[in-house]
Order: structure tokens, then C-alpha cells, then sequence
């Protein structure tokens, strides 16, 4: 449905056809976004425990410069609760395409499990509720019955997901995006009923940072081999499959390439859309991504691609996931080990009492002997000479 103004395009978009999609484009249930890697928290719950906390601002533009396409915002936090296993975030968004609008608001926990030092379960769940609008006045027959049948006012939303991390650089998510049935209305409900696995995304990811090195540094006089710290990681990949049993299911996947710590370019690639390039850096505790999606287009230059942007904030310091802490059992806090020196008697507690105080004597190391016999001589010697006057002891030498 389009009308022609000199040389330039103008589409009026009846709001069910944003819904279904231009041609061979699969329709969704939920919003698209390109910066996922960036901010994965946007299609799991279970993200929100991260070990930083995190803002972000996300605006995506469909087929822009045409009248009516599809567009969506998002303002969403999440952290780590530092030193516990829990984590929250809050998400708004407002989805826009043509005549109809869907906002959204939904608070979410997620807690993790560890199942050794190395891996760690989350869990995630979102609760809140949408509105749906629709604005009758830009209608060019506000008495189709498919602006009546649409359903419009409050009603509950939420999502439930899983994501499994490794400290080896691997994650795996499971997402359940819709508890509690379609925001969006399509022919199929009216055959069947909703359920929330009607519709999943599954996700994939790898980022591993390169390990400390041995740096070897020659100075003037000397030469020292220091440790050098952790740098980023070079090269990380994502990847998502959105499951729909109502709809066209969907793959797409991304490759991230760290020029640096600030500074990125990514290669995405969606399903029945193409290519998405996208860049961004970070400086400081701002961050910053931009990606462009030429996609499929009804006809060649109907508009200038789909944009999205988003802008970010990492607040505060790391925040540290608690795991169990070890118990040290020791035997020696509970009792007492006596050892008893060799030729040493055994006595009991009472004869040790009732046994005089005896005085502190000192010994002399004098001569290692090979036989008693010597030893014997110069114990003799030495005890004959005990009882000799003090004045002449002190005087006298030991011959041995």
C-alpha cells in the first residue's frame, strides 16, 4: 500500500503488515536487537547478575525515513548484588510500528547456583505488565474490525530464563521470552491455545581472555622475567536461535574483534536479513555501539537500512559472585595429641601431682666416646672431682 510523491517513496504501514513482515520476512514476537552481545540482559532475565553494574539506553530505527516503521526503545539496569548470588535489574521499553504502541515495564531476580569453582547456574525471572494503544486518528478506516479485534489496555508480562557460565569462556542461555501468552496478536491463536514454550531463544557465547604472560625485561645491570597482567580477549563469538511454533524460527550469529580494551568491531549475520556490521568502544565507564542492517527491503531503495544505537554506563566497581565458603575440619581443635618422649614412664594424673618439683638442671656437651668404657672413666673422673672444694674445682682442669 503505497503512494507515490514526485520521486520519493512514501509507505502508510497498516499495522498488522509491521507485524507479519514484508515477504519472505519472518514476523516476531518479541523486539530484534543488533547490540545483544553488548547488553545480552535485553533477551534473558538470568543476565541480570553481572559483575558489574550496568546501564544502558538502547534505540532501534527500522526502514528508516519511512512513515511508519517499526521502531523501539529500551532503558534497562542490572547488577550483581556484591558478595551474594543475587542479582536484579529493571527494563522499559516502548515498541512502536504504525498505528499501534507496546510499552513495558518489568523487574527482575536472578540468583546463582554453583555447581563447582568453575561453573555456575543462573536462574532469572521477570514480572511487571505491557499496554498496548493504538492511535486511531492516523488510521485510514478506523472501522476496520482488524483495529477492533486488536487488544488493547493492561495485562501481565514476563519472561523466565537459565544461562550456564564456565570460567573456560563458554555460556549457554535458555529464555522463555512470553509467560503469560502473545503480546502481539496472530491468526494462528485463534486454532490453539498459548503456551509460554510456544516461543524460546536459545543463546551461545565464548569470550576467554588471554592468560598472563612472562615478559622478559633486560636492564643496565640486571635482567628480571615479570608477569605480565591480564590482557582482553582478541576475538569473541555469539549466537542466538529463536524457536517459534506460530511463527518462522530464526538463527543469527555475531563475531566480535577487540582491536583493544575500547575499542571493537563486530560482523553479525541474521536469518532472511544479512549481514549486520556493527562497532563500538568503551572510554572510561561509557560505552558506546552502533550497527547498521541493510536488510530485505520490499523493493530496492525503499529506505536506508535499519539502524540501531546504544549507550551504555558501568557504575560502581566489580562485584564478587559468593561461593561456598570451605570448612576446614582439624582433629587437633577437638583433642589433644600427647606424644610421649622415648624411656620416658608412664605415670598417672595423681602420681604426677603428688611427685615433688624437681630442679632444672643444665648439661655440658663435653666428648663423644666409641665404647662405655671411656665413658665410664671420665664419669668417674668427673665425680671425684665433685667432691673436691669449690676454690680448687674452679681451678683445676679436666683431662680427658
Amino acid at each position: 500500500m503505497f503512494k507515490r510523491t514526485g520521486n520519493r517513496q512514501v509507505a502508510i504501514i497498516f499495522p498488522l503488515l509491521s507485524l507479519l513482515g514484508w515477504h519472505q520476512l519472518p514476523a516476531q514476537n518479541y523486539s530484534l536487537y543488533n547490540s545483544f552481545y553488548i547488553n545480552p540482559y535485553l533477551y534473558n532475565p538470568a543476565e541480570a547478575a553481572t559483575n558489574y553494574a550496568y546501564g544502558f539506553a538502547n534505540y532501534r530505527k527500522q526502514w528508516l525515513n519511512v512513515e511508519g516503521a517499526p521502531s523501539v526503545a529500551t532503558l534497562n539496569y542490572n547488577t550483581l548484588i556484591d558478595h551474594t548470588r543475587s542479582g536484579f535489574g529493571v527494563k522499559l521499553s516502548s515498541y512502536n510500528r504504525g498505528l499501534l504502541n507496546t510499552s513495558e515495564a518489568l523487574l527482575t531476580y536472578a540468583y546463582g547456583v554453583p555447581l563447582s569453582l568453575n561453573n555456575v547456574l543462573y536462574f532469572g525471572i521477570s514480572g511487571g505488565a505491557s499496554s498496548n494503544t493504538i492511535d486511531v486518528n492516523k488510521a485510514t478506516d478506523p472501522n476496520d474490525p482488524a483495529l477492533a479485534s486488536y487488544p488493547s489496555g493492561m495485562r501481565p508480562s514476563a519472561n523466565f530464563g537459565m544461562r550456564w557460565a564456565s570460567s573456560s569462556g563458554i555460556s549457554l542461555g535458555a529464555a522463555l521470552p512470553q509467560l503469560f501468552g502473545n503480546v502481539y496478536p496472530t491468526n494462528q491463536l485463534s486454532t490453539r491455545g498459548f503456551t509460554p514454550f510456544d516461543n524460546m531463544i536459545f543463546s551461545f557465547s565464548y569470550r576467554k581472555e588471554l592468560e598472563n604472560k612472562i615478559v622478559k625485561r633486560t636492564g643496565r645491570t640486571a635482567r628480571s622475567k615479570p608477569k605480565s597482567a591480564a590482557h582482553y580477549a582478541p576475538l569473541e563469538f555469539y549466537g542466538l536461535y529463536k524457536y517459534s511454533s506460530l511463527l518462522s524460527s530464526q538463527y543469527e550469529a555475531v563475531a566480535k574483534y577487540n582491536l583493544s580494551d575500547n575499542f571493537w568491531m563486530g560482523l553479525g549475520y541474521r536469518q532472511n536479513y544479512g549481514v549486520i556490521p556493527s562497532f563500538g568502544f568503551s572510554w572510561d565507564q561509557f560505552i558506546f555501539c552502533y550497527s547498521y542492517e541493510p536488510g530485505i527491503q520490499p523493493e530496492r531503495g525503499f529506505s536506508t537500512g535499519s539502524h540501531e544505537l546504544q549507550v551504555g554506563l558501568r557504575l560502581g566497581g566489580e562485584r564478587m559472585f559468593k561461593f561456598k565458603e570451605p570448612s576446614l575440619r582439624s582433629t587437633l581443635k577437638n583433642q589433644s595429641i600427647h606424644h610421649d618422649p622415648r624411656f620416658r614412664e608412664r605415670t598417672t594424673d595423681q602420681e604426677e601431682a603428688a611427685r615433688p618439683e624437681e630442679k632444672k638442671r643444665f648439661y655440658v656437651y663435653v666428648k663423644a666416646f666409641a665404647d662405655f668404657s671411656h665413658a665410664g672413666k671420665t664419669n668417674s673422673t668427673t665425680s671425684s672431682h665433685s667432691k673436691q672444694p669449690k676454690h680448687r674445682k674452679q681451678t683445676r682442669k679436666l683431662k680427658i
